[in-house]
């Protein structure tokens, strides 16, 4: 993600048991339980602890996350992240040494695009 100012940023020490919205951007490291919702960017650094499902724009996974994620545009899970959960976006990409253990659905369900505009879902694989 381009992006590198964010709106909200919970620490490695911070525990939140809640719901997590924000219309910015969102950086998380600590642990929290319950849903967060952005209508920007999340980005999970690889000491954060995620228990409950996730939706944003863009959503960034170096850390753990337990549950369902959705992205409008992109998931990316890095090398030190781990998913346990169904996954949907539009572009999904999974680096080597990352753990996913769910189902993944690639869509442009909900773009506002015209059947004849829409590019398709795209899979990226690094090896």
């Amino acid at each position: 993600m381009a992006q590198e100012r964010f709106d909200t940023i919970v620490g490695s020490n911070v525990q939140i048991k809640g719901n997590l919205t924000n219309q910015g951007s969102i950086e998380l490291h600590g642990q929290v339980e319950g849903e967060i919702t952005s209508g920007e960017d999340i980005t999970i650094g690889e000491t954060a602890n995620i228990q409950g499902p996730v939706s944003a724009k863009n959503i960034d996974i170096s850390g753990r996350v337990v549950g369902s994620i959705q992205a409008s545009e992109k998931i990316e899970i890095n090398p030190s992240g781990y998913v346990e959960g169904d996954i949907k976006a539009k572009i999904i990409s999974i680096k080597p040494g990352a753990t996913f253990n769910g189902s993944s659905t690639m869509s442009d369900t909900g773009t506002g695009l015209n059947p004849s505009d829409k590019k398709k879902p795209k899979l990226e694989v690094e090896e």
